[in-house]
């Protein structure tokens, strides 16, 4: 049995989005990369704006996951938050950096959020379609639609405790996050591509006092997993970044993987949930 056509979605709405534009995507039916959660399918965004006929990764979650997450919207807030992050950095701290790193940019992806309109179908010997493929895409699911990033595809912190210490200007800016919003988020799972002067980073995860940025948002829980595990680097100390954590040894597990909340121990999930640590507490935030 062969498939007739691929996967499409309908429009997204321009609340999705950032340009004003109306966009849809169509993809493959099989994925081409998988995570723990999720599914990526190569696919075609098409619109009434710039970013028709330009490739993308469409991104699904596995169907015995899908009940954790509602509509993709903290993914989208997430993304969103971490982007403001981005820009003042960008603008404000790298520019003082420039006679010691070479990076001026750093940039978040903000998805389109769409749901399926269209599903493939299976045909008898080629000819004649039987029935809809739903093997990883459900009829009316929400969906996540990405430009696809060309170039190396790195992992350069997680949710979980792990960084990969030669990504310093990454690994500096979570801890930047976590500091200049008064120890109330520290944007982290910073994974993309590093082209030239610029990373453009996709799918982050923010830690909150409050627990607003859904699933994979671990509180002061995830706080004390980066903190605790996190190497100050000379970026760090130039910026006067401070660690309350540093040389403190949880006990916490490094995960590279993303991690998500119901992954943790019941007291864990209650401190989270509570925003309970004993190792800092809320300051002035320097950020608006």
């Amino acid at each position: 049995m062969g498939v007739e056509q691929s996967h499409e979605t309908r429009p997204s709405s321009t609340k999705d989005h950032l340009d004003g534009f109306r966009y849809w995507a169509d993809f493959d039916s099989e994925y081409f990369a998988k995570g723990t959660y999720r599914y990526a399918f190569r696919g075609t965004v098409h619109g009434d704006g710039p970013r028709d006929g330009s490739l993308c990764v469409t991104k699904v979650f596995k169907k015995k996951f899908s009940k954790y997450f509602d509509g993709w919207k903290p993914d989208l807030e997430a993304s969103v938050k971490a982007q403001r992050f981005a820009e003042i950095f960008s603008r404000e701290v790298l520019p003082a950096l420039r006679n010691y790193i070479s990076t001026q940019h750093i940039e978040f992806i903000i998805p389109l959020i769409a749901r399926m309109d269209t599903l493939s179908h299976f045909k008898v010997l080629g000819l004649f379609p039987v029935k809809e493929d739903k093997t990883y895409v459900l009829p009316y699911e929400f969906v996540s639609i990405e430009p696809y990033l060309q170039g190396l595809f790195e992992k350069f912190n997680s949710n979980g405790g792990y960084e990969d210490n030669s990504a310093s200007v990454m690994n500096a800016f979570s801890h930047w996050t976590w500091q200049v919003s008064g120890h109330k988020y520290l944007v982290c799972d910073l994974q993309g591509v590093h082209n030239g002067r610029a990373y453009l980073l996709t799918d982050p995860c923010i830690h909150s006092i409050d627990g607003r940025f859904g699933m994979t948002d671990l509180g002061v829980v995830g706080m004390e997993k980066f903190l605790s595990n996190h190497m100050c680097n000379p970026i760090c100390q130039k910026l006067g970044l401070k660690n309350p954590l540093r040389g403190i040894d949880l006990g916490m597990r490094r995960s590279r993987a993303t991690q998500y909340i119901f992954q943790l121990s019941e007291s864990d999930i209650y401190r989270a949930n509570e925003g309970r640590t004993r190792f800092f507490t809320l300051v002035e935030s320097s950020v608006r």
